[in-house]
């Protein structure tokens, strides 16, 4: 019998379908997927979930940095529905990789519940300035650009 290593295993785990997963995490991670007829997946940072809604439907839940609280909600046909609280907020460093090509920088990309808590973890942040957004602004925004490779964070 043939002993499967790790390495088969993430790669095998990190592909869904006919899909590969952006920004897949074999660690708990703050930022959870629930796939259907996969169960859950983890990723490395909020914005990976929703580029991750542009290929496939799904459900989420996503920790905040700061205290911890969870906005839960679910993208179908690319879109954020049962959003909860109903006003996160996304700081999301981009950089481009290429036409139609984004990356994300995750060290710098978290989703927070409420504006005090974005407010709290941008005094001591100290890295590159991002774009603060809600979470259905930035989906609108990437289904406007609707990479068609998506970089691994």
């Amino acid at each position: 019998m043939r002993r499967v290593t790790k390495s088969e295993v993430l790669k095998a785990v990190s592909n869904y379908g006919p899909i590969r997963l952006v920004g897949f995490s074999d660690e708990p991670t703050l930022y959870r997927m629930i796939l259907p007829q996969r169960g859950d997946v983890y990723v490395k940072c909020g914005a990976d979930i929703l580029l991750n809604g542009l290929k496939t439907d799904l459900r989420a839940e996503a920790r905040c940095p700061v205290c911890g609280n969870v906005t839960s909600f679910h993208i179908d046909q690319r879109r954020i529905e049962d959003l909860d609280p109903k006003e996160p907020m996304l700081h999301v460093v981009e950089f481009k990789m290429g036409p139609r090509h984004l990356g994300v920088e995750c060290e710098s990309t978290h989703i927070f519940d409420k504006k005090d808590c974005l407010t709290k973890w941008v005094s001591t942040y100290a890295g590159k300035h991002g774009l603060v957004i809600s979470l259905p602004e930035y989906m609108s925004s990437l289904n406007q650009r609707l990479p068609r490779k998506v970089s691994p964070a």
